[in-house]
């Protein structure tokens, strides 16, 4: 099944601003204007240590670019990179996807359903049913033809989002609940996956930088996870 064009924008629409508009309407009906300043101060907490500035910005591009490191050290061909003269378009296209789609869904999945479900179970079990329902709100865009999603295999996709979703956990959790830091790694992260040519139509369809890049990203989670364990199997 593929959906028409028209059926296409709707989706997207609805898929980029659905988590945050359900968050901010359910908030609103249960805890009125004052839960709502509460969820939206988070977005203000940003007297953090420098690492997770560092962490939010450039993480995922060295986890990409280590990527296609091990996939050409593998034999594999050399990506098409983009102009590096055209660089400076790195700052719109992160405005873009930080305002036109990141803050559609953070403050739904971290901001609203992560604290309500590490009150009742532990973080690496919240992270884990986020990732989950995460991986299929984008299910839709997997059958639309212009959409990049449509050239990769959903499973692997659910993959990189729940170990994403570890991630995100630990950066919310470590930061004092910020909104800001976990926006920013979010939108650094999608900036890097459509700058450096790790998607398949960058790839000539290669499937295995990706694949690589995802699994360094379970190692990570994985890393994350074991450092501290006990704070990710208890509840909080």
């Amino acid at each position: 099944m593929v959906f028409t064009n028209k059926e296409s924008r709707l989706f997207i629409i609805i898929g980029t601003f659905g988590p945050t508009s359900v968050a901010i309407l359910l908030t609103g009906l249960k805890s009125g204007r004052n839960g709502l300043k509460e969820l939206l101060s988070h977005f203000f907490i940003w007297r953090l240590n420098f690492f997770w500035y560092l962490f939010s910005f450039f993480s995922t591009m060295l986890v990409v670019m280590a990527s296609i490191g091990i996939h050409l050290i593998m034999g594999g061909k050399v990506p098409k990179f983009n102009d590096p003269r055209q660089i400076y378009l790195v700052i719109p296209v992160f405005a873009y996807v930080l305002f036109l789609s990141v803050l559609g869904e953070e403050i739904g999945w971290r901001g609203y359903i992560l604290p309500r479900l590490e009150q009742k179970h532990s973080a690496l079990f919240a992270s884990l049913i986020i990732g989950l329902l995460w991986g299929l709100w984008h299910l839709p865009e997997f059958w639309m033809k212009s959409n990049f999603h449509h050239q990769i295999p959903f499973i692997l996709f659910l993959l990189q989002d729940i170990a994403l979703s570890i991630v995100l956990t630990w950066l919310y959790n470590s930061t004092k609940k910020s909104l800001l830091i976990v926006n920013l790694f979010h939108a650094a992260s999608n900036t890097t996956l459509g700058v450096l040519p790790i998607l398949p139509m960058d790839t000539g369809g290669d499937l295995r930088p990706l694949w690589i890049a995802v699994s360094l990203l379970w190692v990570i989670a994985a890393i994350i996870v074991m450092t501290n364990k006990p704070a990710w199997i208890a509840h909080r």
